[in-house]
């Protein structure tokens, strides 16, 4: 029989030496040891496998023998406990071999499984996808989408948000949205779903990437959009229909500055040029072309990721000369501000805004309420009401065009026809505030 220090003791050959441990036993098969030139010792497990009606000598790879304590491989000991393990097989008249592969294989598909579930996404972590690539993507609604979550399905829901993203069923989604309903919350509810929609619609694009080469990467394994299945409630959306009415603008022009100079100045800009109040305060002085009087919106802080140039009348340029007094040393227009100034290298948020005009409405009761969003509107619709043309409008404004000429092959950047028709609407605006004066109507200079 051997020993560890037998088997230690046994030189290298010349070619590769079997020699088998005598068991005193038939049929059960032999521990075999092979001696190979390189001094390097390796236990088999030998044993018959009949093979078309013959017996044909087999060999099974146990390992390498432990040489000492230093080194990987086998005792002695341990090999014999494994080629015990092979004649129990053969006694259950199993196949040797063919039993190693398939529990290999079976080893594979369990480590699989752990691995996939450790890359398995959760609900919590598509959220956060999406929301990182709305950041990614420039959209400044992703501090808002996120908020409305965290108030509406995190704080509720920590169970529903640990999970798994592909277990997510429409019951689940339903669930969030009733409680909302039943606590009194209408237009938002239709919000939470549809950023609920997006984030799954995320996933979905995310798995199927095929720019996505990294195994390594988190999957969510969705198959469809459970979102979907949950209607939009219709009789909640409100269509925005307020325009402010011209009595009303010049109260607002006039009276504004006295309770918020720069949100007088946001207000003024936006009615003197239809922008969005959201893009307006984000404006750099290195916006402002001061030789051709025009605004330079980039696509960073436009809504649609386009550039927009837009020109500047009269009265628009007053209001420009107006701020750059009170704010030409900060960067942006509209700087933000604490106890000791403004703050040159940060804009006014959008909530200071709304916030200041919510008061100025509460504190004139002359005043319709009012929205910052509310401008633009008022803007499109008197521009209208005065002989405008919609495509001219629609430019001045920046709206995204689908028609295939103006997506693919229009170029020319209409500023002649904006310059006009930014006269036009500034006399017009001029003549609301300042309705003492002469100022030819705005129906006299169609565009």
């Amino acid at each position: 029989m051997w020993t560890d220090r037998s088997i230690k003791a046994i030189k290298s050959q010349k070619r590769p030496l079997r020699i088998s441990e005598d068991s005193s036993k038939r049929g059960g098969g032999r521990l075999v040891l092979e001696v190979r030139p390189n001094s390097a010792k390796y236990f088999y497990f030998r044993y018959f496998r009949k093979q078309k009606g013959k017996s044909k000598r087999t060999f099974v790879s146990i390992g390498r023998f432990k040489e000492s304590e230093k080194t990987q491989g086998f005792s002695l000991s341990e090999a014999r406990d494994k080629a015990l393990e092979f004649e129990q097989l053969l006694k259950s008249g199993l196949d040797i071999k063919t039993t190693i592969n398939e529990q290999a294989l079976e080893q594979q598909a369990k480590f699989r499984k752990i691995e996939s579930a450790k890359r398995q996404g959760s609900f919590d972590q598509l959220i956060e996808s999406y929301l990182s690539a709305m950041e990614a993507d420039g959209k400044r609604s992703h501090k808002s989408v996120r908020n409305s979550l965290q108030t509406y399905l995190y704080k509720h829901f920590p169970e529903m948000i640990n999970r798994r993203a592909d277990t997510i069923e429409a019951d689940d989604i339903r669930l969030v949205l009733s409680r909302m309903i039943d606590k009194g919350v209408t237009t938002h509810t239709n919000r939470v779903r549809s950023y609920l929609h997006a984030a799954f619609s995320h996933g979905l694009k995310q798995d199927n990437n095929p720019r996505r080469y990294s195994e390594e990467q988190i999957k969510f394994n969705l198959k469809y959009n459970p979102v979907s299945f949950v209607p939009k409630q219709a009789d909640f959306e409100r269509v925005g229909e307020h325009v402010i009415p011209e009595n009303e603008i010049k109260i607002i022009w006039e009276q504004l500055p006295k309770a918020s100079p720069r949100t007088s100045w946001v207000v003024k800009l936006a009615l003197t040029t239809g922008q969005r109040s959201g893009e307006i305060i984000r404006l750099k002085w290195s916006d402002i072309d001061f030789k051709d009087k025009l605004v330079m919106i980039p696509s960073s802080v436009s809504k649609n990721k386009i550039d927009h140039v837009v020109p500047l009348d009269k009265l628009a340029w007053s209001v420009i000369q107006e701020i750059k007094k009170q704010t030409g040393n900060c960067e942006y227009l509209f700087p933000a501000s604490n106890n000791a100034g403004f703050i040159k290298d940060k804009h006014v948020f959008n909530t200071t805004i709304s916030k200041i005009i919510r008061e100025f409405c509460k504190d004139n009761k002359k005043l319709q309420k009012f929205l910052a969003r509310d401008i633009r509107r008022t803007v499109k619709t008197l521009m209208g009401k005065g002989g405008i043309d919609k495509a001219v409008r629609d430019r001045i404004q920046n709206h995204a065009l689908h028609d295939v000429s103006s997506k693919h092959y229009d170029r020319y950047d209409y500023l002649p026809e904006k310059r006009q028709a930014m006269k036009v609407w500034n006399d017009y605006l001029n003549l609301i505030i300042n309705p003492e004066k002469k100022v030819t109507h705005i129906s006299s200079r169609r565009t």
